[in-house]
């Protein structure tokens, strides 16, 4: 079988090696679609917080599966995976927040990351899919998933008027998924005219080119509820208090590379509530799955491109370090 392994800071190499062992419990899944996501990106420059060379990325992921231990789900059957693993005796665990768990363990920490032919994975972290649903679709969910969780922290209901600044993958799925849930003024902001476009075509939200410097004024007649950081410009924290409401929430999900300065005086003088959203529950994901599974959420305006063989891995990383305007590259280690 064939990885793509950062061997070291923006150099990854395409690596063989036999087909891992399963054991109990266990299942071995043949990917089939990898989607490539920012802080894969972050790795590759070197600026990821644990993902360190030597390392196999990857963590939105869909495949089939080649082989089961204990015979629970059958071969050839089409699956997303949830790239989390849990302990499930900590005191988050038992409080329900497993996806905060003290022992949890990712992709390139603790699990195989997904760019590989071939993965040994916890059957519990595999979510079967429809036949009809691609595998592009498939590999979705994970950032679809993050989107849940993003729109449940920020407390969105019928009703929420809601500002996400980012038009990335995230930003354009949280944007979706408030739609959802009955949100009723989305506002999406970003640099890229494209994203913008693809946003307000896909999710059917209002748009703002935040390069002309008119972001800040969008709060002073009408204020959101909610406002997502989905972008890790060191603006947005400004911008994001700015926007929102007195006694309004302000949602932080990006990992920075540097420390972020904001000035803290808004956020005092509306009582506004800054919350982190990291990950998402087990539930998160099996909601966003089901969601796309039948149709609702519909990630398919993100996918430009059929996945490319695994052996480009080099060059789209490469593309995504310069700063592509692509929404999503995805990645077939079969191929």
């Amino acid at each position: 079988m064939r990885s793509a392994v950062l061997k070291r800071t923006g150099g990854i190499e395409i690596e063989e090696s036999g087909v891992p062992p399963i054991g109990e419990g266990e299942a071995l899944v043949e990917m089939r679609a990898v989607g490539l996501c920012g802080s894969d990106t972050a790795a590759f420059r070197g600026s990821h917080p644990f993902r360190e060379p030597p390392v196999v990325l990857g963590h939105e992921g869909a495949g089939r599966v080649a082989e089961a231990a204990d015979g629970t789900i059958a071969r050839g059957t089409k699956v997303a995976v949830l790239p989390l693993a849990f302990c499930g005796r900590c005191g988050h665990c038992e409080r329900g927040l497993s996806h905060l768990c003290a022992y949890r363990r990712l992709p390139g920490a603790g699990l195989p990351g997904l760019l590989a032919q071939y993965v040994v994975l916890p059957r519990r972290a595999l979510v079967p899919l429809p036949g009809a649903l691609s595998y592009a679709q498939g590999a979705l969910i994970e950032p679809a998933a993050v989107a849940w969780h993003t729109v449940g922290t920020a407390g969105v209901r019928f009703g929420t008027r809601l500002a996400v600044l980012g038009a990335g993958t995230i930003g354009h799925l949280t944007a979706a998924v408030a739609r959802l849930y009955g949100a009723e003024d989305v506002l999406v902001t970003d640099v890229r005219p494209r994203a913008l476009g693809l946003a307000a075509r896909a999710t059917g939200c209002r748009t703002l080119d935040a390069r002309y410097g008119a972001v800040a004024g969008e709060g002073r007649d009408g204020a959101f509820d909610a406002v997502v950081v989905a972008s890790g410009h060191q603006g947005c924290v400004d911008e994001a208090l700015a926007l929102c409401r007195p006694r309004g929430t302000v949602v932080v999900l990006p990992m920075f590379g540097e420390t972020v300065r904001a000035g803290l005086n808004p956020l005092v003088l509306k009582e506004i509530r800054v919350k982190g959203s990291s990950l998402y529950t087990p539930g998160d994901f099996r909601a966003a799955a089901g969601a796309v599974a039948r149709g609702a959420l519909d990630v398919r305006p993100l996918i430009t491109a059929e996945p490319a063989p695994l052996a480009t891995a080099q060059d789209a990383f490469e593309e995504l370090d310069r700063g592509s305007d692509v929404m999503k590259v995805l990645l077939d280690p079969a191929r």
